[in-house]
This record gives structure tokens, sequence and C-alpha cells, in this order.
């Protein structure tokens, strides 16, 4: 029988060369490293395969795809990694890992009892590898966080980010998998149903992880593309909430208060669009409208035209993407 690993590390990959020396490199300078790191190359046409196999530095598995299956089918095939080990994990390749994420993150599971699931905090970089944005660490060590707490993250499209979670699978397989068929918000839903299947999730409140963000552009996108944009980050607002154990008021407060955000976050796509591809505003508008209320809609953009004038836009082009 094949002795299992401790920790695995994934990395889904199509058309990396740009980045994903990048990324072997911060795997090759954690203080803990993977017992074993595999590429899963979706089919690459660039010299991404090349480039993984003359990097010595680490001793990769490459499985080369034949043909691209698409992202998120990268990353199921990624899960089916999580009988082989102890502790799974998975990362875009253009993303950098902080040298003690693997560290951090297996040792805030130590205590943790049956499959659950650490996650950290995230910067973003820009093409560049520049900084943009960045959250605050906070001294206080790892803690748990309760189901209904993530949940009401994820119902606001506060979704952990691939990359900066670390799984606790015990050798068994992952209960949840990605949906191949909502391209915008497929991590979105996964982790909500991995936040209410898990047995413990656990929180480290440090920046472990460097999260790309490359400049924004739909115009290369056709109407199909904008439609899915819109209506697979609403299944994912209420698919999150439908998992939520609330009921009464505060559920239906929560309700409403989720009406008027994706309202909200519609206008700032259609002033995003306004700048790039006028006919899509109304593509967007077409979209998003019929889902809410007028009332809620009116309240989204409202809040919108306020953010605006008192306190400039909060969303910039390049960390939508």
């Amino acid at each position: 029988m094949k002795k299992r690993s401790r920790i695995i590390s994934v990395i889904p990959v199509y058309n990396g060369e740009k980045y994903i020396l990048e990324t072997l490199e911060s795997l090759a300078s954690q203080t803990l490293k993977p017992d074993r790191i595999i590429v899963l190359d979706d089919g690459s046409t660039d010299q991404t395969v090349q480039l993984v196999e003359a990097y010595k530095s680490l001793n990769c598995e490459l499985i080369r795809g034949v043909e691209n299956q698409g992202l998120f089918k990268n990353f199921n095939r990624a899960l089916d990694y999580a009988p082989e080990c102890d502790f799974l994990h998975f990362v875009c390749a253009d993303d950098i890992l902080l040298p003690k994420f693997m560290e951090q993150m297996s040792n805030a599971l130590q205590n943790a009892t049956g499959q659950s699931f650490s996650y950290c905090l995230s910067a973003f970089i820009n093409k560049d590898g520049k900084l943009i944005e960045s959250p605050t660490n906070h001294s206080y060590p790892p803690y748990s966080v309760s189901t209904n707490a993530l949940l009401a993250q994820h119902s606001e499209c506060k979704s952990l980010m691939l990359g900066g979670t670390l799984i606790k699978t015990l050798g068994q397989a992952c209960p949840v998998r990605f949906r191949t068929d909502m391209p915008h918000a497929a991590d979105c839903v996964f982790y909500s149903d991995l936040a209410k299947v898990s047995t413990s999730r656990i929180h480290v409140p440090e920046v472990l992880l460097q999260i790309r963000r490359h400049p924004f552009s739909m115009t290369k996108r056709n109407e199909e593309n904008i439609k899915a944009w819109v209506l697979d980050e609403w299944e994912a607002i209420q698919h999150a909430f439908s998992l939520m154990n609330q009921a009464g008021l505060p559920r239906w407060v929560r309700r409403q208060k989720l009406r008027c955000m994706f309202a909200a976050r519609s206008k700032v796509k259609m002033q995003q669009m306004a700048e790039e591809k006028t006919d899509y505003v109304l593509r967007i508008y077409e979209s998003a409208r019929p889902k809410v209320p007028w009332l809620h809609w009116q309240l989204g953009c409202i809040s919108v035209f306020v953010r605006d004038i008192f306190f400039g836009s909060s969303i910039k082009k390049e960390h939508w993407q």
C-alpha cells in the first residue's frame, strides 16, 4: 500500500509561462515544504511544460493534459489527490505563497478533528508583482470560525481565495467539488459547501498569500459571458444564504441586505463598462435588474452614488477579473 503523504500542493495551470516559476519559487521557499508538488497542466500551448520540466529546485510531478478542460475542471483534478495526503493545498499558477504559509496553516489545524480547513488573509499584487492592497496582520492566534459566520461572508461575496486554504483531508476524499458550469463564482460556491460540511474552520489572521490581479477587460468577452458574470454572482450569493442556519427576522433582514448589495455590485459593473464598452452596460442591467425588487435596486444604486461622492470609487478596475 502506498504511503500517504503529509502535505500535497497542487498547481492547476494553463498557459502560465509568465508566472509559474514565481509560484514554484514560493513553494521552494517554504519553511515547511510539501511532500509532493504536482503541476496539473491543462493543455498549455506556451512554454509552461518546458519551464516546469527544467525547474530543478523542486522535484515537481508534471501531469500533462491533452486538451484544455477549463479552470475548475482542473481544480477538481487537484481535489482527486485528497485521499493520498493528510493536508491538501492548491494554488493558482500566478500567485505567491509567503514562506511560512505551510507551517502556520498546518499548525493551525493540529488540534482540529475530522475534515477541516484553515484559511489566511491575502494581499493583492498587480501583473508586475507590485503590492496593490493588503489587509492588516493581527497579533492574535488562529481561531475557529462558525459555519454561519463564514457563510455570511460568502453571501456578501467575501469569498476565500483559491490558494489561501489548507484542507485537512485525513486521507479521505474531499466531500465537495467545484461546479464547472459557473466560471465566475464556482470558488465561492465551493467554499460555501466546504464550510458547511467541515468539522472545523480555522482562520489564520496573517497575510500568507499574494493574489495576482491582472488588468480588467471585458471587451474580449461576449454577451453570454457578460450575463454569466452577473448571474453566477447572484447564484453564489443565494447559495451561501440558503446554507445558513438562520430564521425569523435576522434571516429576513439579511435577505434584504443581500438584494441591495447585489444591486450595488451590479451598478459598479455598469460603471466599469461605461468606460470600456457602453453596449455592455445594458446587458448587465438586463441580467441583474429582474433579480431584485425595484426598491432594493434603487437603494443599491444610491449607496454607490453616496460612496462615490464621499469616498471615491473603492473598487479599482485591476481588482476585478
